[in-house]
């Protein structure tokens, strides 16, 4: 059996969306095909493990109100009940499947819909799964989405209950595989930005502060910017220039949306970018994988790619609007869902900062002794599941390795200092079994680490145990490539190692001990007290495929085109117009394409559905809809096809000339008509 890449169900018939959908699975090198679910069986497709949408890496379910709504006139009750059903039958295939689902919630036809109950429809999914990170939820198919009136296509949906045009699928499509992008792809975590030719126009070195130009379009890179800070990205400067004049731009432009206080870091010099980029993950304690470096300088870029593989960089255009219109169809800059903690991360980077200056300007011992750490571990609510997900996928560094978060209780841990709040930072997960607390997970973020935060975790669960009469506390360990932090932990514990299947053990301590750990400053603790100052390699960043996105599939005609480049048409000598467009408007629908006008449509694969899609582009395209006792022949090939076209067109012609001369001839008088007649006549 195929590999399904794609899952597809849908209250319509959307296989018209499935050439859209293969053309990205190919453009992002994503192995498997794209499969639909029999037609209008949204619900138990959803609720069948072994549907396609149960054995899909991915499922996408496109759904219109008035194709679910079967009695409108009950009223809107009748509606959210169904919405309600749908967003529970959407919750459960994700957590059956554990694959990332999308629901399009597609627009009303004209002459059924009703934009009112789609709205409410729209809006309200769109609540039910607010920061759900198993689903995801599209309004519409921006920033694909055409003209309203290249959206529908009537004939095609009265004849074969096909809604939209060739150009709204390839939005939707795009829209789609955008939004599967956003939630199975890491994100950067850092946005590196040169200034001169990207921030502004000009060379403040040479123009002067006054001098350089922040025009409305580089006003937008701008706002993009501060809506990845507000998301939670640190943006940090890279630039070839005098800090004093950079920092003078922004003194003199407080009206810009992203100040200083939002830049984390800055390396504002004259050292070669990479060098500047990798001191800059040093100093986030972040890997250069992390990294996504914007430049205008096709050399400077080329620099950062040789020396720094592992940053994602990416050449703007030079001109503004340009540069403008890349970042907004910049796949690996969409945020999907912003937590609280995303929002604080740089302040809290930055109090970080300050935290470093001061344990360099006093020992170890002192440092921590001012430090004010408090430490509060409380039961995790719903108000903290989205953070803790988030914790759970990316820590790396203090992760004992196993992330599950299968047990029967969680704590979270809030962590503040005389610098200011770290947050949520911390997370355990623990069951009870016999007389043990197991925590199946317990790790916390890097920028806590070092502090004993990690300690007062351990001895939280030790005092919960012997509260609860239990005799041991055990932590589920599994070594990675990069938890060497958590691993030194452990070693320094007085516990018992008990194997736990080939790659997991269980470390076990009394009670007594675990509830008895602290903390104590030495020279172990001298390398840990801080961030871990190293830069992993990973593999080069893919930012080919980036760029070309963003600068040439940026369009719903433009992703059609790039489809039909895809599959070349083979010319044929001597085949008129309308039959080389015959010719290529089968090449795009059919798995194989004609090379000769004697080819027959359904030898070369075609069925009812491709049928109707023919159907609708030809109306499109010559403006004659074709009868069905010439389509459902033998003799259904190009050549025959293209005939009929033309004696369409020709009698339409005909129709239109003869009802302009009755027109006119309305218009005229008696004596004006008799006068006509006597003159042919002569």
């Amino acid at each position: 059996m195929d590999k399904i890449g794609l899952g597809v169900a849908a209250t319509f018939t959307a296989e018209p969306l499935g050439d859209a959908l293969r053309f990205w699975l190919a453009e992002l090198d994503v192995e498997g095909d794209v499969a639909f679910a029999p037609y209008d069986q949204v619900f138990p497709s959803l609720l069948d493990p072994g549907s396609v949408l149960g054995r899909a890496g991915a499922a996408v379910v496109l759904v219109r109100a008035e194709d679910l709504d079967r009695d409108p006139e009950d009223g809107p009750g009748e509606l959210d009940a169904v919405a309600t059903d749908l967003a529970a039958a959407l919750r459960a295939s994700a957590r059956a499947s554990g694959a990332p689902h999308v629901l399009v919630v597609c627009p009303p036809s004209p002459e059924h819909g009703s934009p009112e109950a789609h709205a409410r429809f729209a809006a309200g999914l769109a609540r039910a799964f607010e920061g759900d990170r198993a689903v995801s939820v599209l309004t519409s198919a921006e920033p694909y989405e055409p003209e309203p009136e290249d959206i529908h296509d009537a004939f095609a949906d009265r004849t074969g209950n096909v809604p939209y045009t060739d150009r709204y699928f390839a939005a939707l499509a795009a829209a789609v595989a955008r939004r599967l992008h956003a939630v199975t792809t890491p994100r950067p975590k850092v946005v590196v930005a040169d200034c001169d030719g990207t921030l502004w126009d000009g060379v403040v070195g040479e123009d002067g502060p006054d001098g350089v130009v922040i025009g409305p379009q580089r006003l937008e890179i701008w706002r993009e910017l501060a809506r990845q800070v507000a998301a939670g990205r640190l943006l940090c400067l890279c630039s070839k220039n005098e800090e004093k004049d950079v920092r003078e731009v922004f003194a003199r432009h407080p009206e810009l949306p992203v100040g200083l206080d939002d830049v984390t870091a800055m390396r504002v010099g004259w050292e070669a970018k990479p060098d500047a980029l990798r001191s800059l993950a040093a100093e986030l304690d972040l890997g250069l994988d992390s990294f996504l470096f914007l430049d205008d300088s096709p050399v400077e870029c080329a620099e950062v790619r040789a020396g720094c593989p592992e940053v994602l960089t990416l050449q703007l255009p030079a001109d503004a609007a340009g540069a403008a219109d890349f970042l907004r169809h910049c796949w690996p800059l969409d945020v999907t869902s912003v937590t609280a903690a995303d929002r604080e991360r740089t302040r809290r980077y930055q109090e970080e900062r300050r935290r470093d200056q001061a344990r360099g300007e006093m020992s170890l011992a002192d440092f921590f002794a001012t430090l004010d750490l408090r430490v509060t571990i409380t039961p995790a609510g719903p108000e903290h599941e989205a953070r803790a997900v988030q914790l759970a996928e990316r820590t790396n560094q203090f992760n004992l390795g196993t992330r599950r978060l299968d047990g029967e209780e969680k704590f979270v841990v809030d962590v503040r200092d005389r610098f200011g709040d770290y947050g949520v930072v911390g997370l355990t997960d623990v069951r009870t079994e016999g007389d043990t607390l197991r925590a199946g997970a317990f790790l916390l973020s890097c920028r806590a680490l070092g502090r004993g935060v990690e300690h007062r975790m351990l001895a939280h669960l030790g005092t919960l145990a012997r509260e609860r009469g239990l005799a041991r506390v055990a932590l589920a360990f599994r070594a990675t490539e990069r938890n060497r932090p958590a691993r030194d932990f452990l070693a320094a514990l007085p516990a018992r190692v008990e194997p736990d299947g080939e790659e997991t053990a269980w470390y076990v301590l009394d009670a007594g001990d675990a509830a008895a750990v602290v903390h104590t400053p030495g020279p172990a603790e001298e390398r840990a007290a801080g961030p871990v100052r190293t830069v992993e390699a990973a593999a080069p960043a893919g930012w080919a495929a980036v760029e070309r996105i963003a600068t040439r599939l940026t369009g719903a005609d433009a992703i059609l085109d790039a489809m039909r480049a895809a599959r070349p048409v083979t010319e044929v000598a001597g085949a008129s117009p309308v039959e080389a467009t015959v010719m290529r408007l089968w090449a795009e629908l059919l798995d194989t394409a004609p090379t000769s006008v004697d080819d027959g449509f359904f030898e070369l694969g075609g069925h009812s559905l491709r049928l109707v899609q023919f159907m609708a582009r030809v109306r499109a395209e010559f403006g004659v809809e074709l009868p069905f006792d010439t389509l459902y022949t033998t003799s259904f090939t190009v050549a025959e096809v293209a005939k009929v076209i033309e004696e369409r067109q020709l009698a339409d012609t005909d129709d239109d000339e003869l009802a302009g001369l009755l027109d006119e001839l309305a218009g005229l008088s008696d004596e004006e008509i008799d006068a006509l007649l006597e003159s042919g006549n002569g």
